[in-house]
């Protein structure tokens, strides 16, 4: 099965984009030449998609770094290296233009541009975001995110490609307020000529979703608006009488309260709890809580006697902590350095079992590697050091995973042990390792905006801090799991998101963390 990125999940680090960018300027220049011999509709095609790249690579948000902190930024890129290619290819496929396009399809391979769904995966990253922070339609396609820089307002084509894939979706509530955005903006901006968009195809697709909202009347009304645009477009008198037929059979009352219902606002879908906690929405009760502490922990370990562990405790039954301080900003560089050329797709562990595996699901987006100590020194420095700031014995414990998280990247809800909770056979738990009793999470990056680490069953939400650490214990004493250790990686907002991840196993830790009797 092949695993499916958005179009945000695909800049996961600078190089991505650093790479795709420079492959973009040698393309533009073999375009260049070609416009020399091109008649006047390719020479027209051509220059406007040189001018899109000239504007990306001039514009102030030209900085690799810029563009994968920024939602906004991202879409048009991933728009122009996917849809934008799409509709200039179509002039390139015959005649002189055959030979350019076969060596400029081999520079997209080698640097791995977006894919035609990019588009789709954009959307869907869109929704997650507005859903989980509570973000209006009209300031997200305006540019204005909780917390972020202001970037430049998406286009009438841009509202139009969300809208229109998240009707495709059936997202029928945030598709029509997508889509009266691009209404609102299309008479104001100048016409793209790569672009085959047309306003009919903005009122079509409008029309779509207030029909599955249930209202029948301003379908209908738009469709009249559609044939006064183009009396021509497909099946537009089809609809009108189709709909005209339903009203006939609707009450009057019915009808009226049609025509005086507005766009139902998008339903609040943020998952419960779990959204309040991601959006950093204080739910603890007010007051110290006097179990709660910070304290230097040496374990009574001549190793960290001159340098004892900073260790704050943030959740008691189950413990949860912070271990501030637990690696060297050179060690971050060259742990994100040597991952950059192994990240691939992330592995989802399944519930009731030790197997891991790449699958076809939202529930994670984010590229991951797991780093052996043969690779390079720096991970068996790390790994040594996890042993003695944890105090458990690192002999079984598993390689250090390395995960990175572009915008909009996230997982949901799960537990890191194997056991399954409804199911007490351990059978597929190898015998010689035993179960995930411990999770070290070490954060490589901060975030700009969100990319919390929530457990919605105790109202805990830990913020990234560059070069600290979450630690907590996934089993109880008499190794069950742990069901109030469910957490989740809430989406990236803005910004890029490195973790490092060390799951240690139960077998070997008696001596430090010995099974109740």
């Amino acid at each position: 099965m092949h695993f499916h990125y958005g179009a945000m999940e695909i800049f996961t680090a600078l190089e991505d984009v650093q790479n795709i960018m420079n492959a973009e300027r040698k393309i533009v220049d073999i375009l260049r030449m070609l416009v020399l011999q091109s008649d006047k509709p390719r020479r027209a095609a051509i220059n406007s998609y040189i001018n899109k790249s000239k504007d990306i690579f001039e514009s102030p948000d030209a900085d690799p770094e810029h563009i994968v902190s920024h939602p906004l930024n991202s879409f048009r890129l991933v728009k122009h290296f996917s849809s934008g290619w799409e509709n200039l290819r179509k002039h390139l496929e015959h005649d002189a233009g055959q030979a350019t396009l076969i060596k400029i399809e081999k520079l997209r391979r080698q640097a791995r541009f977006p894919e035609t769904d990019a588009i789709a995966g954009a959307a869907q990253g869109f929704l997650r975001l507005q859903r989980t922070y509570r973000i209006r339609t009209e300031d997200f396609a305006a540019g204005n995110l909780p917390g972020i820089t202001k970037a430049s307002a998406l286009s009438a084509v841009d509202c139009y490609l969300v809208g229109h894939q998240q009707l495709l979706d059936g997202i029928y509530d945030y598709a029509a307020s997508w889509l009266e955005i691009a209404l609102q903006k299309w008479p104001k901006e100048k016409r793209d000529p790569l672009s085959s968009i047309q306003k009919s195809d903005i009122l079509n697709s409008l029309q779509l979703s207030y029909y599955h909202l249930g209202n029948v009347w301003m379908a209908l009304e738009l469709c009249k608006t559609i044939r006064e645009v183009d009396p021509f477009y497909p099946n537009i008198t089809a609809k009108i009488l189709t709909y005209q037929a339903l009203l006939d059979g609707t009450t009057k009352w019915s009808v009226n309260a049609m025509k005086l219902q507005t766009r139902p606002p998008p339903v609040r879908v943020d998952n419960g709890l779990r959204g309040f906690l991601c959006r950093g929405e204080d739910t603890s009760p007010s007051g110290a809580l006097p179990h709660l502490r910070c304290l230097y922990e040496t374990h009574k370990n001549p190793y960290l006697i001159l340098q004892p562990v900073k260790l704050e405790v943030v959740h008691v039954s189950p413990d949860i902590f912070i271990l501030h301080d637990v690696i060297l900003d050179s060690q971050i560089e060259r742990l994100k350095k040597v991952a950059a050329t192994h990240l691939q797709p992330a592995t989802l562990v399944q519930s009731g079992s030790d197997k891991s595996g790449v699958v076809e699901t939202m529930t994670r987006t984010a590229k991951s590697a797991f780093l052996d100590e043969k690779i390079d020194s720096v991970i068996a420095k790390i790994n040594h050091h996890i042993g003695q700031m944890t105090n458990l014995d690192m002999e079984q414990a598993e390689a250090l995973q390395i995960a990175s998280y572009g915008i909009g990247g996230h997982y949901t809800t799960h537990y890191d042990f194997f056991r399954n909770p409804t199911d007490p056979d351990t059978k597929h738990i190898q015998p010689h390792l035993g179960d995930r009793m411990a999770t070290v999470l070490i954060y490589l990056t901060d975030v700009q905006a969100g990319g919390a680490t929530t457990f919605p069953l105790i109202n805990v939400t830990l913020f990234p801090q560059k070069g600290s650490a979450a630690f907590w214990f996934n089993l109880h004493r008499d190794g069950t799991g742990d069901l109030k250790t469910l957490h989740e990686g809430c989406p990236v907002l803005a910004g890029n998101k490195w973790i490092a991840n060390k799951w240690i196993r139960e077998v070997g830790q008696w001596r430090t963390r010995p099974c109740l009797s």
